[in-house]
């Protein structure tokens, strides 16, 4: 009789519920609309700065104080996670950003967009971490990293939905400089909607049974908290320290957590010359046309987006700590293939190639980082992480012009994009390895 309760449970366990795909969508549907506010940005910042008489060096400050407070929003909000709850932080991070896309159509001048895009892009990064961590708390063990895997893929949907309503507003609205702002007021629609959406999610269960813990600890009720983590191990000699403490001085964790941050800081440190001058370097360094530049990149996003998902289920297979290796070492390979790429053909044949490679290590990275740290820190090692993007990206984006003006192309691209890559995947081998059907509390507490 015990054994088929036990196999019942096994069974229970295993099975994705109506409620689970649920968050599936809605952590999905989240990423990809904070995806569509940071890229609907960038898509219209020529004609922004026509309008608002930006110069060149204005848009690089601006677009460096983005990522400054979207760092500063995202490890300022993880430590909130594990002490109040995850559910309030996901709700409010989407309505600040749907709140500041909206004002982003009424600002006048340099300034004001800078608070605006701030506000917003900071908020839409909370949506990063918070997603991670509910969607992987809530997931069956069996397919954590298959299903999210498939939400990563979010950030280049945002992409393509970022894409389709410029577009759209651009078809019915011919001046471009009056176009990007109804392009903005369009874009408050989608991120509502899902934000409605999120009134049906529950607060995660093993997040609820650690804040429960860790105030009953405090009220000296220690009994009774030991009683309630039997159902979800928790560790009641750390879950009363700062989360951020735990993450350094646990035993547990602390090395890893070095070893994860200099990996996300090294993989990162390639984003900007990877990603956020991709199209100039192809127009300027490599002489390809414009007409072919932009539905080469649109090939490449695509094939990034199933990417993600594939190393989801890759990572599932043989654990989030190898796939990332793996697909950082494919990564860092191809990116070598792109340094030293002559003429237009094999230029385009390698962007297509570096661009789903390296994008899809996210595929199993941020499911390997949510795994591998306790429930009671889980929030705060996410958006550490996030910050560390963050982070990563103003150094690479500051370095990025000077080291291309000075080593030129191959040199540049080897140096701050391929070394990089291959660093990030090599430091992971050091890391904590995490078994990738296991459940949450076997891995750590």
């Amino acid at each position: 009789m015990s054994e088929d309760k036990s196999n019942k449970n096994r069974k229970e366990k295993t099975k994705i519920t109506r409620y689970q795909w649920f968050i599936f969508a809605v952590a999905l549907a989240g990423w990809t609309m904070a995806s569509f506010d940071l890229n609907l940005y960038s898509f219209n910042l020529p004609f922004i700065m026509q309008d608002l008489h930006i110069t060149i060096v204005q848009a690089s400050i601006l677009t460096s104080a983005i990522y400054a407070g979207a760092a500063a929003v995202v490890w300022l909000v993880g430590p909130i996670l594990d002490t109040f709850g995850r559910k309030t932080i996901w709700q409010i991070s989407l309505l600040f950003t749907a709140l500041f896309t909206g004002f982003t159509i009424l600002v006048t001048n340099f300034i004001q967009l800078l608070i605006v895009r701030v506000l917003s892009d900071g908020f839409s990064y909370v949506e990063f971490p918070t997603g991670i961590t509910i969607a992987n708390e809530e997931f069956p063990a069996k397919y954590r990293g298959s299903l999210y895997g498939w939400v990563q893929g979010g950030f280049p949907l945002g992409y393509f939905v970022a894409i389709g309503v410029s577009a759209l507003v651009f078809s019915v609205i011919k001046d471009p400089l009056v176009a990007w702002r109804y392009a903005f007021l369009v874009g408050i629609i989608p991120i509502i909607i899902v934000l409605i959406m999120r009134f049906w999610v529950k607060k995660p269960e093993r997040a609820k049974y650690t804040l429960l813990a860790r105030k009953l600890l405090k009220e000296g009720k220690i009994q009774e908290s030991e009683e309630i983590t039997k159902k979800y191990k928790v560790d009641l000699n750390q879950v009363s320290k700062f989360p951020y403490n735990q993450m350094f001085t646990d035993p547990k964790v602390k090395k890893h957590t070095v070893i994860t941050t200099f990996a996300e800081i090294f993989h990162e440190l390639a984003t900007p010359a990877l990603f956020f001058f991709t199209s100039d370097v192809l127009i300027e360094y490599k002489h390809v046309p414009v007409s072919i530049v932009f539905p080469t990149l649109l090939i490449a996003t695509a094939l990034a987006f199933f990417g993600y998902g594939i190393m989801g289920h890759i990572g599932q297979r043989i654990s989030r700590k190898w796939g990332s290796i793996i697909i950082g070492i494919l990564g860092g390979s191809a990116v070598l293939f792109f340094a030293f790429s002559q003429g237009i053909l094999e230029t385009i044949i390698a962007t297509i190639i570096y661009y789903p490679l390296v994008l899809s290590w996210n595929g199993t990275w941020w499911v390997y980082i949510a795994e591998s740290y306790p429930t009671r820190a889980r929030g705060t090692a996410n958006s550490w992480q996030v910050g560390l993007n963050d982070f990563a990206w103003i150094i690479g984006s500051l370095i990025f012009g000077p080291a291309i003006l000075i080593l030129g192309f191959s040199l540049t691209y080897i140096l701050l994009a391929a070394i990089p890559v291959y660093l990030g995947a090599i430091l992971t081998i050091f890391a904590k390895y995490t078994k990738p059907d296991a459940e949450l509390e076997e891995i750590v507490f």
